[in-house]
């Protein structure tokens, strides 16, 4: 019986091939990047409008039940995360307290915990609860923000965040998987369309994340939930 096994001959033909490719694009001969030319190629201006014009696709409107966006430049803002620079040069005047604002600009992390800290891997992955809790840093300062002054929120989301306590106090949320302020004013003022939807479902509450089986997709039981559901994504 002839016993299923792939010659050698075989397996250097497949090699060839692969190496071929390698030395045609020349790096055995000269590995390393230029800079300058990194800068000219990849950097060009060109690409990088693209690159921002893809961001600001990319990005998910969840929420827009004050009627915030799009936003005309010229007004007051308050910035939490987001650099001035970029919302002075758009011609939106800065104020230093949410207070004064005609509206405020948040940014935000999807919430985690690193929990393996003394691991490898542990120390470098995100886990543990999705929900955004009291005492964070980063939602004490938002809701104090929201108290203030109508809130525009952007969150990362890594992974998958409980929004049931940004819902209740923004009068916008964006979702983003990755986007510069530049994407996020392009967004904001309507220059740009965020056409994105959700990749994943954005449940309402840990206890729902907890009665989920962990190898179905998209099981949240209760009949209400998740807050947004895979596939969502409005417009305005």
């Amino acid at each position: 019986m002839k016993e299923k096994k792939i010659s050698e001959e075989r397996l250097d033909q497949s090699a060839t091939r692969i190496l071929i490719q390698k030395f045609e694009q020349g790096l055995f001969e000269n590995p390393y990047v230029d800079p300058q030319k990194a800068r000219t190629i990849v950097g060009n201006p060109t690409f990088s409008a693209e690159a921002t014009a893809a961001q600001a696709r990319a990005m998910v409107l969840l929420d827009n039940k004050a009627k915030l966006l799009p936003v005309k430049n010229g007004k007051k803002v308050f910035l939490y995360g987001v650099d001035p620079k970029v919302a002075s040069a758009r011609g939106f005047t800065v104020v230093m307290t949410a207070r004064e604002a005609d509206f405020a600009l948040v940014r935000l992390n999807a919430p985690y915990q690193q929990l393996h800290m003394n691991y490898f891997f542990g120390s470098r992955h995100q886990e543990g609860d999705l929900d955004f809790k009291d005492g964070n840093a980063d939602f004490e300062a938002f809701k104090n923000v929201a108290k203030e002054a109508p809130t525009i929120t952007t969150v990362y989301l890594a992974r998958p965040a409980i929004l049931t306590g940004i819902r209740d106090r923004a009068g916008a949320i964006l979702g983003n998987f990755g986007a510069s302020d530049e994407a996020l004013f392009d967004v904001i003022e309507g220059k740009q369309k965020a056409e994105g939807k959700l990749p994943f479902e954005l449940p309402s509450l840990m206890a729902e994340v907890l009665a989920q089986k962990s190898d179905v997709p998209h099981d949240t039981l209760h009949p209400l939930y998740p807050l947004y559901p895979l596939g969502y994504g409005q417009t305005y």
